[in-house]
């Protein structure tokens, strides 16, 4: 008896997945199909990709869960069906943007049909890959589909960045778990029990037709138990030979299996039949990872490593320069041989950064160079330098450190000491640990000025400048940033250039000295020229605040989307979740708080560095208080927290800013944040941040406190000066609409029903409350309730945000589930539920979802009608 379960209850995910297909005639289509692991992702892809005619080059390719996988490993599995040039470009490991380029008009030129099969074991380089092609794909006539396991794409995931990035071309396609009918309909003619099989596989497909396939048996406790217990059953060597294969993670071909077991053959023809291997091009597989997993889980330590080394003799000989270097490494590894563990590592990691896959590199230096590798003394300190260079592009910078820090232990001179700790301080900096770049820094300059210019000399120079900027010493990181611009370009050290000539000239601007915005453009430009990635994209981060700081919203926005952009195609996360970070706040600034939303929704909860953490974390409790949100106060405090003890001044002013916000409004006390604004207004370095005085001042005004010393710029300094009606003028000019609207209110006879017009289309429930609190305060009589338009629809004023998650609340889905939806954390998506409940004033889901269908909220449109 033959028992199937791809098909059953999947018609709708097959109907919407040939409907993608044949969209692509007209542009292309990206397809996600998603699913738990044993939900039958790769028999559907099979069932509807064999129904395709002629018209259509279909190519399969797979991610496959080696260790440490090798950049660009699916492609390996293309190579016949590629064009010659790209065939090269993959072999030989081109750059990626020459890969990225070739697969492009590789789509463009056929009518082609890629899949890439589970995702979440893909290596960086093809992760790069699918986010450029799903950007650009419909320019194609092509279709790329992208299946991964839901439960694998944690929050910090690389792949969830790459989801988030895809655009209006995906189709989302989900693989539900099987109901009772389902199993009801697979187990037909069965003397089983629906009901009883149903709860105990949780409608996993795989998982009902282990059971279904002996139904005369007890259930076993586990998937393992009953692979193992069919393996157990095949003859003389089955079970190794199972093993063996499991062990290969993309299987092993059938003529090494013949050599090198007797009986080979009928073991594995037993085997297929059983469903525990496939057999395709020649090479055996299991048939399904759960399969595999069971397997290699289930291996005695002893028999791994046996197994291990077998695999590692067969694959060894001329791969030099082939995909398989990863899979040497990680045989090696587990073989125990650790000689050649360090060896193919390396390799393997020099290989992963040539092409940017800067995850795989990092995990290949860590086994490299772990504390039982047998490391030549040679290759030591360049492999070490490499091994933090790499971390630190993935945001491992305890780990970069940790790694710089075993150089400085190697050294024997007090020169080269000095050296290390140069490039030790500059981890710490990409850490933005302020104290520990001084304390590696300054003894470290002090070593190298005592012999010839170098490289290492003007990067400690530039670390300590980079402190001085952050800290608000702005004349002293001028200083210092030209020393280091100076000794660099006599040291032919570009990227140490471009890290100086930041610095400088982002001080210089912040001094208001239009030098600075010159300098940090010529970085840019030095920086792409030179290679020069990660400096370059530091550079364009700097160039997008200037102009932020200086007002000009849509020109930083472009400069942060040019940003974007870059680090995408050079897989630089960090400065890509710093450049959403940033982008964020410029759309709160500007009234586009749904666009705000989606960048935080990427960037929180990421690991990067403190920096741009602190930075979304503050721009989420501005949002969350802006909108009168559960949980502001919360989150105010949260800020104020992490901050405490900091001397990053643009992290304090932020976080004062937001304390002065949240008493205004009345959520946060004000002898709190009137004791903060004191603290920091009388710094030195305010009186020469401009930007930073016009934040605080805007508040300040608010509270009836004393104004920042020195000249306050910008439309915060008219209204200062008595001038509120231009000052009002001059924020809607620039494009801040809350600032306006507030600033606007203040003006005597001012038509106060358009301003909390303004506010209300904003969602701005949290700044209408402080802003009757201020008119109040001030005497003001006559105002408005200031209801939302929307609220006549939606009475009980919920966000475009909140009512999406209301409509998905009344389709049944839980939280986890809405998270995957919306793209957004489970934690993200459990605030939106419980500022759902309290403005609806329900103590459960079910009275909320109630409510919704009492008003006639509930369909698609539902979050349409609060725009």
């Amino acid at each position: 008896m033959t028992i199937t379960s791809s098909l059953v209850e999947r018609e709708e995910q097959l109907d919407a997945l040939e409907a993608a297909i044949a969209g692509s005639s007209d542009s292309g289509k990206v397809v996600l199909l998603s699913g738990e692991a044993g939900f039958g992702k790769t028999s559907i892809l099979r069932d509807s990709l064999n129904a395709l005619d002629h018209r259509y080059k279909v190519l399969f390719a797979a991610c496959e869960p080696v260790g440490i996988p090798a950049a660009f490993a699916p492609l390996f599995d293309l190579l016949d069906e590629l064009p010659p040039e790209l065939r090269r470009d993959i072999r030989t490991g081109a750059s990626p943007s020459a890969v990225h380029a070739g697969m492009l008009d590789f789509l463009k030129n056929d009518h082609v049909v890629l899949v890439v099969d589970d995702l979440h074991w893909g290596d960086e380089a093809t992760l790069g890959l699918i986010r450029y092609l799903g950007r650009r794909i419909s320019a194609t006539n092509s279709t790329l589909i992208g299946t991964y396991r839901p439960e694998e794409v944690d929050l910090t995931h690389p792949f969830r960045l790459v989801i988030a990035d895809l655009g209006s071309a995906t189709e989302r396609i989900e693989l539900p778990a099987l109901t009772v009918s389902g199993v009801a309909q697979l187990s037909h003619g069965l003397e089983v029990d629906p009901v009883d099989v149903h709860a105990a596989t949780l409608g996993n497909p795989f998982f009902v037709e282990e059971v279904l396939r002996s139904p005369g048996t007890i259930l076993p406790p586990t998937v393992e138990n009953a692979v193992l217990a069919s393996a157990a059953l095949l003859p003389e060597p089955g079970l190794e030979l199972m093993q063996l294969i499991a062990l290969g993670t993309d299987g092993v071909t059938l003529e090494i299996l013949l050599d090198q077991y007797h009986g080979a053959g009928t073991c594995l023809d037993m085997a297929v039949q059983r469903k525990l291997l496939v057999v395709e091009n020649g090479r055996a597989r299991c048939r399904h990872d759960l399969i595999r997993a069971s397997l290699v889980h289930a291996l005695p330590p002893v028999l791994a490593r046996r197994l291990h080394g077998r695999l590692l003799g067969l694959l060894e000989g001329g791969v030099a320069h082939s995909p398989d270097i990863a899979k040497l490494a990680y045989h090696s590894l587990g073989a125990g041989d650790t000689e050649k563990g360090f060896v193919y590592s390396l390799q393997a990691a020099r290989a992963a950064a040539r092409v940017g896959a800067h995850r795989q590199a990092a995990f290949h230096y860590s086994n490299a160079l772990g504390p039982a590798a047998p490391v030549p003394d040679e290759t030591l300190n360049d492999a070490l330098l490499e091994a933090a260079k790499e971390h630190c592009l993935i945001n491992a910078f305890d780990q970069a450190s940790e790694f710089a820090g075993r150089r400085v232990g190697l050294c024997d001179s007090e020169i080269e000491k000095g050296k290390a700790r140069a490039w030790l301080a500059y981890f710490h900096s990409r850490h933005n640990d302020l104290s520990a770049v001084r304390r590696e820094a300054i003894p470290a300059i002090q070593a190298l000025c005592t012999g010839s210019p170098s490289e290492e000399l003007a990067l400690a120079l530039a670390a300590i400048a980079w402190v001085d900027l952050v800290e608000g010493q702005w004349k002293d990181a001028i200083v210092l940033a030209d020393e280091a611009v100076a000794i660099a370009r006599a040291t032919n050290a570009p990227s140490v250039e471009v890290h100086a000539a930041t610095t400088g000239g982002a001080a210089r601007s912040v001094l208001g000295d239009p030098r600075g915005r010159i300098e940090v453009a010529a970085a840019v430009d030095l920086g792409i020229e030179s290679g020069a990635e990660e400096f370059a994209s530091r550079a364009m981060n700097n160039l997008g605040l200037i102009a932020l700081e200086d007002g000009f919203l849509d020109e930083a926005r472009g400069q942060f989307d040019r940003l974007i952009e870059y680090t995408i195609g050079h897989q630089l996360d960090a400065w890509y979740i710093a450049a959403l970070a940033t982008r964020s706040w410029i759309n709160v600034l500007a009234g586009l708080w749904g666009e705000a939303d989606l960048d935080l929704e990427r960037v929180l909860g990421q690991r990067t560095c403190i920096q741009t953490e602190v930075e979304a974390l503050v721009i989420a409790a501005i949002l969350r208080t802006r909108r009168g949100d559960p949980g502001s106060t919360e989150a105010i405090e949260t800020v104020l927290g992490r901050i405490e003890g900091t001397t990053d001044l643009g992290s304090l002013i932020m976080g004062c800013a937001l304390a002065l916000e949240g008493a205004w409004i009345g959520i946060f006390p004000l002898d709190s944040a009137a004791e903060m604004y004191a603290s920091l207004v009388t710094s030195p370095a305010l009186v020469e941040f401009k930007s930073g005085r016009s934040t605080l001042a805007f508040w300040a005004r608010r509270l009836d406190l004393d104004p920042p010393d020195g000249r306050i710029p910008g439309p915060s300094g008219l209204e200062w000066a008595g001038a509120a009606d231009d000052a009002a003028v001059s924020w809607e000019r620039k494009g801040f609409p809350m600032h306006a609207a507030v600033t606007q209110a203040m003006v005597p006879g001012a038509d106060l029903a358009a301003a909390f017009s303004d506010l209300a289309s904003l969602g701005a429930e949290g700044v209408l409350r402080g802003l009757r609190r201020e008119l109040q305060r001030r005497g003001v009589k006559s105002i408005p309730r200031g209801d939302r338009p929307s609220t006549r629809s939606n009475p009980f004023g919920l966000t475009e945000r909140q009512a999406e998650v209301l409509a998905l609340m009344a389709t049944g889905l839980s939280n986890s589930a809405i998270a995957d939806e919306l793209f957004i954390s489970e934690k993200t998506a459990s605030h939106h539920v419980s500022a759902v409940l309290s403005k609806l004033n329900a103590s459960s889901r079910l009275q909320a979802v109630a409510t919704a269908v009492a008003n006639g909220w509930t369909g698609p449109d539902l979050g349409s009608r609060t725009r």
